[in-house]
């Protein structure tokens, strides 16, 4: 009974009549009324909120979906790259071991007598009077502690430890690094070894030589048989001098092989001993 007394309801119930009465004028007539002109005012911006709304959610989505779409591509330029990537190492294998029996061929044309396995340089171990490298074929491929190591050029170094399917060679600057050979001019026997001193310069050493040896820069060191192939180039004469005591002299020798560019050797796995 009191909401019939309010005022307020009164409004309300009189606002709903004339809004019915006016909408339905409306719809008889055909003709805009006062009321419509303020439900458009209302609902036109409504709908055209609500459209920019639909249009950025559309667009957010569309968004996400080209980013998915570019990351995928993404993920598939880096595959097809790492697949070209390998079938570029694969190539440049190829080429190196072409190159590598290429090479065996030409020395095993020369030296008949050389069983000869090619190898890849895998990488470097060392430097100066610890110089290596690694090889990647080991004893599975009958290679052996001692192997002499060489190039069409002359000789890397020796086989000083072997695994399955690797071995590391140390060079002929190497400290541990010995061997018998020949002033190929003079024919005169000299030892050659690694040098602490001389390996930071890339060089290695023949000792003990008389202090009048017959010795000249530019004179070709070869191995001179025994532990190793006789022949095989080890380096060229790069100085004469005292040693530090006086007693006697040495030579610096400059190897006959640049290590630093080396990518495949020939291991030499059997000779024949020359008598």
């Amino acid at each position: 009974m009191k909401l019939m007394r309010s005022k307020l309801f009164w409004f309300t119930l009189a606002l709903v009549v004339i809004s019915l009465a006016l909408t339905l004028t409306a719809a008889i007539t055909g003709k805009p009324t006062f009321l419509r002109g303020v439900a458009g005012a209302v609902i036109t911006p409504l709908q055209r909120a609500a459209s920019a709304t639909a249009d950025w959610v559309s667009d957010l989505f569309g968004y996400f979906y080209r980013y998915d779409a570019l990351e995928r591509e993404n993920q598939a330029l880096k595959d097809r790259i790492q697949q070209l990537e390998r079938l570029e190492i694969t190539y440049q294998e190829a080429i190196s071991q072409n190159a590598a029996l290429r090479e065996a061929a030409g020395i095993k044309a020369r030296r008949s007598d050389f069983d000869l396995e090619p190898c890849s340089v895998v990488s470097v171990t060392g430097s100066g009077f610890q110089s290596a490298l690694t090889l990647n074929r080991g004893s599975l491929s009958g290679i052996e502690a001692g192997d002499c190591v060489i190039t069409k050029n002359g000789m890397v170094g020796f086989v000083a430890q072997v695994g399955l399917n690797d071995c590391v060679v140390k060079t002929v600057i190497n400290a541990d690094f010995t061997a018998s050979a020949l002033i190929s001019r003079t024919r005169e026997v000299v030892v050659t070894n690694g040098s602490f001193e001389l390996a930071a310069n890339g060089l290695f050493k023949v000792s003990y030589l008389e202090n009048d040896a017959d010795i000249r820069p530019g004179d070709v060191i070869v191995t001179s048989g025994g532990a190793y192939p006789p022949n095989l180039i080890l380096g060229r004469v790069e100085s004469f001098q005292l040693e530090s005591h006086g007693i006697s002299s040495y030579a610096s020798v400059t190897p006959a092989v640049d290590f630093s560019e080396l990518s495949s050797v020939l291991v030499v796995k059997d000779f024949v001993i020359e008598n």
